[in-house]
């Protein structure tokens, strides 16, 4: 091979490695709506409800994909960032994305938890729980989507459950 075609080679070899990174790492658009299930375990109250998850998936070579967007239940809109979770003795498997939801209090200085959310891998389920709907429907409120009944709301949380 000569020095030409060597160069050429080293050139072409490092334009594809560029535009596959550029690929690669280009944030994600995700929108999904769910059709929701809320209810809590020692309450009668349990109602159907909208669920809007809105933001962008990031890519990262660390394989640690962070989603940054928002939540929407019921009326409360809540800002998420999710973090990539893996399965227990896989370090290359997925089981989703979860965070606990803070905000900081602007008299202590400190972060306080609103809430928790988790996803599945897809986006495809997700079970979410928030301060300010416990707060006012009075009881510990499980969501979850997409569900319209208590059983298929308890099979997401099992479902959740069991890949961690």
């Amino acid at each position: 091979m000569d020095r030409v075609s060597l160069k050429a080679s080293i050139v072409i070899g490092v334009i594809g490695i560029i535009l596959i990174a550029v690929i690669y790492f280009r944030p994600i658009s995700i929108e999904r709506n769910y059709s929701g299930y809320m209810y809590a375990e020692n309450s009668e109250i349990q109602k159907t409800t909208e669920i809007k998850l809105v933001g962008q998936l990031r890519k990262k070579l660390s394989l640690n994909y962070v989603f940054t967007g928002s939540v929407e239940v019921d009326g409360i809109k809540e800002q998420v960032i999710l973090k990539r979770i893996w399965a227990k003795n896989n370090i290359f498997k997925s089981v989703g994305y979860s965070a606990f939801m803070e905000t900081k209090n602007n008299k202590t200085g400190q972060y306080e938890l609103i809430g928790t959310i988790d996803t599945s891998k897809d986006f495809n389920e997700i079970l979410i729980r928030l301060n300010r709907v416990d707060s006012k429907y009075n009881g510990k409120f499980n969501i979850c989507g997409p569900s319209s009944t208590r059983e298929e709301a308890k099979g997401i949380i099992a479902n959740m459950g069991k890949n961690n």
